[in-house]
């Protein structure tokens, strides 16, 4: 079933903004960076594109800008594949990527040696993406990965927030960890370039009309419906949509593949990115976060979404 016009209308999602906005009361707002450890946990947006109609609702702090974080990984992912060939992205990123959780997991891999399904959107494969797209283009990385984010968001307002970068590299020391243990492997050569190119892709300022625009590239075969030019391939398309469906909300994927089904990144600032093919993009904003740093009214308002209008695959 088509998303239905109906639903597009602003009372109908401000109703399921105002039924969802109790549940910002009860997550956390990240605080592992201190920047995102005061923004207000008390809001919620959401921002539909329907592919079809080549129209966009919003509702509640749609416009409101927030850091992408984690949500940044798809676009370089997206980016490093159009540059190089998903082929040897995904060689580069199964040959290197380490299944890496805070506390004892180093410890634990190197002692019993267990291998792990490679997870391509967790933070050694993103760092990995990262030093590909950093190799390819130097030290204009990260303007290119901030002009293809503008692009395929359909939002040149995008730009990085200075404060926000500079808090993380100076404060995230569980990532630099990571870096510098990957670098002990052999897995990654430049560390301090692919750290800053990193954390400043994480501190790029979207809304969830942004990331709905993204959504729609994506339900709609890797072509931008609001001028019809292909940025994906349809095989291309295809794996991205794939990898969000499966891994794209931490530990808790698994479960949400089968309550909503359809593909999804989220992302510690608050940002939830969904799609459905062929039907809409979706873009949600709501910092407070669960225990896994999920969006807690975000994942809650976007399942009402899904329900009412039939979009799971």
């Amino acid at each position: 079933m088509p998303c239905e016009r109906e639903v597009w209308t602003m009372q109908k999602l401000e109703q399921l903004i105002a039924k969802n906005f109790a549940e910002t009361a009860y997550g956390k707002v990240a605080n592992y960076i201190p920047i995102l450890g005061i923004v207000d946990p008390q809001q919620l947006g959401i921002a539909i594109y329907n592919v079809d109609e080549d129209e966009i609702g919003t509702a509640g702090m749609a416009g409101t800008r927030f850091a992408i974080e984690s949500i940044a990984k798809v676009v370089a992912l997206i980016l490093a594949i159009k540059r190089l060939g998903h082929k040897r992205v995904l060689a580069e990123l199964e040959n290197g990527s380490v299944d890496y959780s805070l506390g004892s997991a180093l410890l634990d891999d190197e002692l019993t040696g267990q291998v792990h399904q490679v997870n391509y959107f967790n933070n050694s494969s993103a760092l990995l993406t990262t030093a590909l797209i950093d190799q390819l283009m130097g030290q204009n990385s990260f303007n290119a990965l901030l002009g293809f984010c503008r692009e395929i968001c359909n939002d040149p307002c995008i730009s990085l927030n200075e404060r926000l970068f500079r808090s993380a590299i100076m404060n995230d020391k569980d990532f630099h960890t990571l870096a510098y243990y990957m670098k002990d492997k052999d897995i990654l050569e430049t560390v301090d370039q692919t750290l800053i190119t990193y954390f400043m892709q994480s501190s790029m300022m979207v809304t969830a009309q942004s990331l709905a625009n993204l959504g729609a590239v994506l339900a709609n075969d890797g072509i931008k419906p609001w001028d019809n030019v292909r940025l994906l391939s349809h095989e291309d398309n295809e794996l991205v949509k794939k990898l969000l469906t499966t891994v794209g909300l931490f530990e808790e994927s698994k479960e949400y593949t089968i309550k909503i089904g359809l593909p999804i990144k989220s992302g510690t600032g608050g940002g939830l990115l969904a799609c459905a093919p062929q039907k809409c993009g979706i873009g949600v904003f709501s910092p407070a976060l669960d225990q896994y740093g999920n969006s807690l009214a975000g994942m809650s308002l976007l399942q009402d979404v899904v329900n009412q209008l039939d979009l799971v695959v």
